[in-house]
């Protein structure tokens, strides 16, 4: 690299806020460095004239020379250069802390006072300490969150807050320091003074550590002037011992100095406060002055040698411990649930773990086959109530449809045949009708459970529905059946005359083009196309062949033929299920054709206009009775909307789990409150308990039924039960269920009916529940003092602008939704919280303990409320802007009376 004389950059260079210097690149002697790189140096220089001819080890201090020597001689050498970023150094601890710099070596040629071009070496240094200190910062409060939000042992909170300090400042040998109470007499005797003795004794001891000599594990002072977490209670701020000798007194713990104690030279303590005041005293302890509760402990950042601590550093340091107080304290509060939760509730993780293991209908017995259980799938395949708990199985069977394979009921002592089949694992298939007159086909599966040491305490029968497998069973073993009587027919016409023959030809040729599948025979010699149906077209033009003519499938079809099937194929880009290319010698009719290989593959592909098409391609030789590959078959199916409907499927699971888990912890927790016998409540606080519980029970259900109400909408199946509806007997209905919600709110709910409004035609409940819904929502997101507005307004059109409909319309004055959030508002899973955007001032709405409940935000209301207006065949429509509220709305028809004798 060519550079213009320095002498002509001088100016330049001079004035840049990064380091540039010169060195010549045989002796390593400086030849220039500019005022900013000068003032790093370890003794200022007004002019590089002073610097210049100097070999760097004059300038550079011991070990950085030593650590760059060999990098400037492998550029001087190799001619490559070479960038380090983020080189941390602690030359300038003192009044900068660790710093980072980014450096740049480089081989130059520079012409320098009129002479020749010499080699050299370009030397860049620029500052980054803010970027990276930035960027520590944001990885240590990062640090400190993940371990507040979480359950971890107070041991790993702590080490963990060790290592974001060390990233964050540099810290070597830091430690975390703890207050104890005493709680021996022995401890308490310990007390120095009279006044030590009356006052609540604390120790000292190290809860973590880094650079901490073992002789100091154990140390554990009691809490003095001696010490510096007692400055720091009675100072309240970071205290900072640039100098310990000077404060002999002082007990601090020995620092490592590669393997050999020592006191440290230098000292920076920062108090962690305790989050949230009082918290720290239990309620069998005496209480302590508000100074001493404030502090948890310190955190203390130790130095071998006598220093300061940049202000920087402490300011940091002071941010980093109010986290690191909520961590601690949130660490002990979870080590504390744990303990008290884990013997309490076993039987019932066990049970859960049950009922969530196996999908299907679930009946739990006890080791006396007693009914202990059963999931909704079960009682509502055998139209059970909860009145069967504690039932026999004797009992059981009588009072239901055949629960149990007949030859098993048969038996004297069917529960020895039962629990023999649950030893042996054995599985029956049955068929029964339904009390809502449906047949199935299940398979009924046995299974005992076993505790810890081997016994059995409960047997699990599952029933799987396999009524679709079954009727395709049926239906594959008529058609075996009916396609053997075919080729016998065909057989006997082959031997009789060749019109049979050629009928026989027509049909296959006709059940090939009817297949829904798409099917290739394709020669091996030369990978032409002998045959090809028309799926088999549709399939490949669908992945992007132009085989004309579009339209034609029959036409496209004659036109293949003959065709390069490896030409074809060849072009078009095939990927694996986790996107990985597919070259076309793996793929299934390469193999077939060219290793006789059978084979099956997804393969996916994406089209012109970014979708993905899923392929799922069969392939296999056909082979001469020689052994030679003759020609090979591809069968291809098209399989993107089955691995649609399993993504669907993956995402509905997901969302249960997660919108499952936290009303199921609420129960847990409130449940093992109950159950700890340290904890005496009284009476109300029980019922408190009990009572919240039940609301979290409450909840649950109501997100199940979210979720098998959204399954119902997205598979079309929801059943209406028509029947006419006073609109305004649904409004006084609809009142007197929400009368909680209207009592327990700040807000006002306006009924607006026309007189003489018609009866209109609908399903009571659903739209019902529409109505709930959208209210609730209002209710939830109105201002405090606003007036709801439901309103039913007669919708007339035609000649005689007769009535043929009647609006109902829900109205709030909330803070409304923009354009992108109408869009997105009808979708699964997009909860309408999240959508309308409530302000910072305005709080979440109260609920008065025992007022009516409503879904805790499964993000399906809206979406199910669509669905069931749109079974109705009418539209949910929203109208709204933001901070002008929000307004819903949709149409019923009018009731008609059906004419007597029809129905």
């Amino acid at each position: 690299m060519e550079l213009v004389p320095t002498m002509q950059l001088e100016p330049i260079l001079e004035h840049l806020s990064s380091g540039v210097a010169l060195l010549d690149a045989h002796t390593l002697n400086i030849r220039y460095a500019n005022s900013y790189l000068r003032t790093l140096m370890s003794e200022p220089w007004s002019s590089y004239q002073e610097v210049r001819g100097r070999h760097i080890r004059e300038i550079l201090p011991a070990e950085v020379f030593a650590a760059a020597l060999p990098r400037l001689q492998e550029v001087a050498n190799t001619h490559h250069a070479l960038r380090y970023t983020e080189v941390p150094y602690e030359g300038l601890l003192e009044t900068r802390g660790r710093t980072y710099w980014q450096v740049g070596l480089e081989y130059v040629h520079v012409s320098y006072d009129g002479q020749e071009a010499l080699p050299m070496l370009l030397i860049t240094l620029e500052d980054v300490t803010e970027q990276v200190r930035s960027r520590l910062h944001l990885n240590a409060i990062h640090s400190i969150s993940a371990v507040i939000a979480g359950p971890t042992g107070l041991p790993q909170v702590l080490d963990g807050i060790l290592q974001a300090l060390n990233e964050m400042i540099g810290a070597k040998r830091c430690a975390i320091l703890l207050t104890e109470q005493a709680t021996t007499e022995e401890e308490r005797s310990q007390a120095q003074t009279p006044e030590a003795q009356a006052r609540p004794l604390r120790f000292i001891r190290i809860a973590a550590r880094k650079g901490i000599h073992p002789m100091s594990y154990e140390w554990s002072p009691e809490e003095s002037q001696h010490t510096l977490l007692a400055q720091v209670t009675a100072s309240r701020h970071a205290l900072i011992i640039p100098n310990t000798s000077t404060q002999p007194e002082l007990e601090l713990p020995l620092i490592d100095d590669h393997g050999t104690p020592c006191r440290p030279g230098s000292a920076l303590c920062v108090p962690i406060h305790v989050p949230y005041e009082g918290d720290t005293v239990a309620p069998a302890q005496p209480a302590t002055t508000p100074d001493m509760r404030s502090i948890l402990g310190t955190i203390e950042v130790y130095h071998k040698r006598a220093r300061g601590f940049p202000a920087e550093e402490v300011q940091l340091l002071e941010r980093f411990a109010q986290q690191a107080g909520l961590a601690i304290h949130n660490a002990r509060l979870f080590r504390g649930i744990e303990n008290w939760a884990r013997t309490a509730n076993r039987q019932a993780h066990q049970q859960q773990n049950m009922m969530r293991a196996i999908p299907d209908g679930i009946v739990i017995f006890d080791p006396r086959w007693r009914v202990a259980d059963a999931n909704p799938a079960a009682c509502q395949l055998f139209g059970w109530g909860e009145e069967i708990q504690g039932l026999s199985i004797q009992e059981l069977v009588a009072r239901s449809v055949p629960l149990l394979p007949h030859e098993v009921t048969a038996s004297l002592d069917f529960i020895a045949v039962l629990e023999e089949r649950a030893l042996n694992r054995v599985i029956d298939e049955m068929k029964l009708i339904s009390p809502g007159g449906e047949s199935y086909t299940l398979r009924c599966s046995y299974t005992p459970i076993r505790d810890d040491s081997g016994d059995i305490f409960a047997f699990i029968i599952v029933y799987h529905d396999i009524s679709e497998e079954a009727a395709a069973m049926e239906r594959i073993e008529a058609e075996v059946i009916k396609r053997t009587a075919e080729l016998a027919q065909r057989n006997t016409a082959l031997q009789q005359t060749k019109a049979h023959q050629e009928l026989t030809n027509a049909r296959l040729q006709l059940l090939l083009t009817r297949m829904p599948s798409g099917v290739l025979l394709v020669n091996a010699p030369d990978t032409h196309i002998n045959l090809i149906n028309q799926r088999g077209i549709q399939l490949l033009q669908k992945m992007g062949l132009s085989l004309e003519p579009l339209d034609d499938p029959d036409q496209a079809a004659q036109n293949a033929i003959g065709l390069c099937y490896d030409t074809l194929l060849r072009s078009v880009t095939m990927y694996n299920s986790t996107g990985q290319v597919v070259p076309y010698e793996e793929q299934p009719m390469y193999l077939a054709l060219h290793k006789g290989q059978a084979s099956e593959a997804e393969l996916n592909m994406t089209r012109e206009d970014g979708s993905i098409t899923c392929m799922l391609v069969n392939a296999a030789p056909m082979l001469s009775p020689e052994g030679a590959i003759t020609s090979a078959v591809v069968v291809m199916h098209d399989i993107s909307r089955t691995k649609a409907l399993e993504r669907a499927r993956e995402d509905l699971f997901n969302t249960m789990a997660h919108e499952l888990k936290t009303p199921l912890a609420n129960i847990r927790a409130h449940l093992s409150a109950l159950l700890t016998p340290d904890l005496k409540l009284t009476q109300e606080e029980q019922s408190g308990y009990l009572q919240t519980s039940d609301e979290q029970v409450e909840r649950l259900v109501g997100m199940v039924n979210h979720f098998l109400d959204a399954s119902r909408v997205e598979a079309g199946a929801l059943r209406l039960d028509q029947e006419p509806i006073i609109i305004p007997e649904l409004f006084e209905d609809l009142q007197e269920r929400l009368e909680a919600l209207i009592l327990g709110s700040s807000r006002q709910l306006q009924i607006t009916v026309p007189p003489e409004v018609p009866a209109v035609e609908g399903d009571y409940e659903l739209i019902m529940s529409v109505l709930t819904n959208l209210l609730s929502n209002a209710f939830n997101y109105a201002p405090d003092g606003d007036i709801i507005q439901l309103e039913a307004e007669i919708v007339r059109g035609g000649k005689q602008r007769g009535a043929t409909g009647v609006t109902l319309r829900v109205t709030d004055h909330g803070p409304g939704m923009s354009e992108e959030l109408q869009r997105a508002i009808f979708k699964r899973f997009n909860t309408f919280a999240a959508m309308r955007n409530r302000s910072q001032e305005q709080p979440p709405p109260t609920r008065k303990r025992g007022a009516a409940r409503w879904s805790p935000g499964t993000g399906l209301g809206l979406y199910i409320s669509r669905g069931i207006i749109e079974a109705h065949g009418s539209k949910l429509t929203l109208r709204t802007s933001p901070g002008q509220g929000a307004s819903f709305a949709f149409t019923l028809p009018l009731y008609v009376t059906q004419p007597a004798g029809k129905h």
